[in-house]
């Protein structure tokens, strides 16, 4: 990852620009009778970077959001919250959207006409909102978006900050903006940070006896015709000899997994982070793109041998009719939503670390002006992660697994014009203190070898287990 430095004029230099702005945010809700929000946006210099800024909030006591995609060279960390729109309702995405659209109805904001530049709002979903909520995942709310007090952003050597302010008729604009001046000076200090995690003292997992009774049930659903397909995830649980740095495990997935969606969300004393590789939907300025991953098989030890199982995983039975399902049911929403869709005939192979998986692409063009929460609602979950039809999958993995949290849903951001980026949280971890949940899935259908799909999520379990100091 580059050394963000930027040529910019120093921060000092843009508390009276902050100032003035909070002063006509506050005139504003003068004049409308409720808070207003006001944005700022502008460039750094010096600054250390994106894992660093997040550490240091640590010692803010602020709410720390992370997202990376380190092949498009995109770094994005949200510190603190301004606003946090929430909903543990069935009408989750209604609500937030409500939300959204009061909020920056009169919204002062000034920045780049940059993606990622402006406020922008980090957070996730619940897989599945008709469960009862376990206790590991409080804090985890149905739905959940955050609009950062700051909001870092890291791209092409150069480092931005976005301010986001709520204002009333009381606020103080110049002690507010010098405030915020400072904490920013703060959080990009450059400190010579180490990551360590702790010694790993107890592993465990289900048993496979447990996974075989589990695939037994869905193969027999399957066998009966009540199900074509459907989705079932393992939990690994690790306890460390100290608390487990989140800090430490970004830094191994990025450099690890370049090609994945990095992120992190920690609130409540807990960290949800995982690196996955299942990208949901991009929206940007009505065009839609979308890619599929479903189909597993492992890596070669040298080139030849992960050649031949590439080639293998490609004309697989079983593994292609596990991609079609899930092709088909893209094919089947996205057609109500576009006007113009296109996708590819037949998959490729991504090839990660120490797995590769069959992927189909998609690029549409919108009828309507959905925005990106509307899209997301409607593709959640996909066959990918759920099953087919959805839901009798549902109601299965209720029976056999309970509460998966935000596992396998949807996390990611929006910005201020309902353009954002969301992907699917597979390949993840919660971390609380000492104490991380791993979690790791496999798709079953007609010819699944029990066997088999156990190992494939042992393999899947890998990269969060090395990331936080396992083998």
């Amino acid at each position: 990852m580059e050394n963000f430095l930027t040529k910019s004029k120093g921060l000092k230099s843009y508390e009276k620009q902050l100032a003035d702005l909070i002063s006509r945010g506050s005139q504003s809700a003068r004049s409308q009778n409720k808070t207003v929000l006001v944005s700022l946006s502008f460039p750094l210099a010096d600054t250390s970077g994106p894992i660093d800024i997040f550490a240091m909030a640590r010692r803010l006591e602020a709410e720390r959001t992370f997202w990376a995609k380190p092949d498009r060279d995109i770094w994005v960390v949200g510190i603190g919250c301004t606003k946090e729109l929430v909903s543990n309702s069935g009408d989750s995405i209604t609500s937030i959207n409500d939300e959204y659209n009061d909020l920056l109805e009169l919204a002062i904001i000034e920045h780049p006409e940059d993606s990622l530049k402006g406020p922008v709002f980090i957070g996730g979903i619940r897989f599945d909102s008709r469960i009862q909520k376990s206790n590991v995942w409080s804090g985890f709310h149905d739905a959940r978006f955050i609009l950062p007090k700051f909001v870092f952003t890291f791209s092409s050597g150069e480092a931005w900050v976005t301010v986001n302010v709520l204002t009333s008729d009381e606020t103080d604009p110049n002690r507010q903006a010098q405030g915020l001046i400072g904490q920013i000076e703060f959080l990009c200090q450059s400190e010579s940070f180490k990551y360590i995690q702790p010694r790993i003292v107890d592993a465990s997992s289900g048993s496979y006896d447990e996974w075989e009774s589990w695939l037994e049930q869905a193969l027999n659903s399957i066998e009966n015709g009540l199900l074509s397909k459907v989705v079932l995830a393992r939990r690994k649980m690790l306890v460390g000899n100290g608390d487990f740095s989140a800090e430490a495990a970004l830094q191994n997935l990025v450099q690890t997994y370049p090609d994945c969606c990095v992120f992190a969300h920690a609130t409540a004393g807990s960290c949800f982070i995982g690196a996955t590789p299942e990208a949901l939907i991009r929206l940007n300025s009505g065009i839609v793109d979308i890619s599929c991953l479903a189909g597993t098989a492992k890596r070669g030890i040298n080139s030849e041998e992960d050649e031949v199982l590439a080639r293998a995983l490609l004309v697989s039975d079983k593994e292609r009719r596990e991609h079609q399902m899930v092709v088909d049911m893209l094919i089947e929403v996205l057609r109500e939503s576009c006007e113009q869709l296109d996708w590819e005939l037949e998959p490729t192979v991504i090839k990660l670390k120490n797995v590769q998986h069959l992927r189909t692409s998609f690029t549409g063009r919108l009828k309507n002006k959905e925005g990106i929460l509307d899209l997301v609602e409607m593709l959640h979950p996909t066959a990918a992660l759920g099953g087919v039809p959805s839901s009798t999958a549902l109601d299965l993995i209720r029976h056999l697994e309970g509460d998966r949290g935000w596992y396998a849903a949807p996390v990611g951001w929006m910005d201020h014009k309902g353009d954002g980026e969301f992907s699917v949280a597979i390949r993840s971890a919660l971390i609380r203190g000492n104490q991380a949940t791993l979690f790791a899935g496999a798709g079953i259908v007609e010819g699944s070898d029990i066997r088999k799909e156990f190992q494939e999520t042992e393999l899947k379990f890998q990269p969060l287990l090395s990331a936080l100091g396992g083998e």
